[in-house]
């Protein structure tokens, strides 16, 4: 089976007509026929009805349509991709958590205004992973704080902010009516702890709770978004990394007293290609440096 097996198939699906699609494909009526009946000969059946006067599709074929168009739709799309990948327009962008990406906004606005053709692909995925991804050459930048030992070999980190962490309250909590908070303020209070399932599984929890709620009054999530979710819905207060913070009407973000800043920005692989990958490199630097990126930084923390 090909694309031009497929093409013909559509085509001919779409129009009910040997002819037609003939003159939309432009080939020669014959030609389409012949690529019609070799794919009838792999897939076992017939896929049209012909008659001197009309064509029609058969069982087999209007089920067989609608996987055709998607095939050829998957196949259209990384053709596109690997044509834009190979001319230095396509930005594949791994991120851990959703709420890196407003952060992302206004350099991504800036490339696509600046770039012609320009075009990214967006990954979720755990950090250690996505560096994995980048050392394979199957992402081009992976946001996220800097940790060292990720800097090996081919691998580079551009700083973009340096921040501390928020404490995020529901605007009802009593602890909103504070303007900086620290562990003092929290103690015994329930708790929405924010690690990724990689820190949990290794049992470092003790290294990153910072207050003395009972293990029986925290709730665990992997994100900043489950950890917003858990906030707005009464299982307490969280602490997360300031650039991740988010306007809400239903909570208050405090700046957090006692603990050190932390390194955030990306993961390159050194040498990459030129073009899009310096360019996404100089956006970024000078949005991250916007004073509406600032945040209060805290004197100890790290991820």
């Amino acid at each position: 089976m090909n694309t031009s097996q497929l093409e013909c198939f559509v085509q001919v699906a779409l129009n009910l007509s040997f002819r037609r699609a003939a003159e939309e494909l432009h080939l020669s009526q014959p030609t389409v026929s012949k690529q019609i009946s070799s794919l009838e000969a792999e897939l076992g059946g017939a896929l049209f009805v012909r008659t001197t006067r009309q064509v029609l599709l058969t069982s087999l074929g209007e089920s067989f349509l609608r996987d055709a168009q998607e095939i050829l739709r998957l196949t259209y799309a990384a053709e596109e991709r690997a044509r834009r990948q190979a001319t230095g327009d396509d930005l594949v962008i791994a991120y851990s958590d959703a709420n890196e990406l407003m952060r992302l906004e206004p350099v991504l606005d800036r490339l696509r205004r600046e770039r012609e053709g320009f075009h990214v692909l967006l990954r979720q995925g755990p950090r250690d992973a996505n560096v994995t991804s980048l050392m394979h050459e199957q992402v081009d930048v992976v946001m996220g704080f800097e940790t060292p030992s990720l800097v090996t070999g081919g691998i580079g980190f551009k700083a973009l902010s340096t921040n501390g962490l928020s404490c995020i309250v529901r605007t009802d909590s009593p602890l909103a009516s504070l303007e900086e908070i620290g562990p003092e303020d929290v103690e015994g209070l329930p708790r929405v702890l924010c690690l990724p399932p990689s820190l949990r599984r290794r049992g470092e929890v003790a290294q990153v709770d910072f207050s003395t709620a009972p293990m029986s009054s925290v709730t665990h999530c992997a994100t900043s978004s489950e950890a917003y979710c858990l906030v707005d819905s009464g299982f307490g207060y969280a602490l997360i990394p300031s650039i991740y913070t988010m306007p809400d009407p239903f909570h208050k973000v405090l700046p957090w007293k006692g603990y050190s800043k932390a390194t955030y920005g990306f993961y390159h692989r050194v040498g990459a290609r030129e073009g899009i990958v310096p360019l996404f490199s100089q956006a970024a630097q000078e949005a991250y440096a916007h004073p509406a990126y600032a945040r209060p930084l805290p004197e100890t923390w790290a991820p």
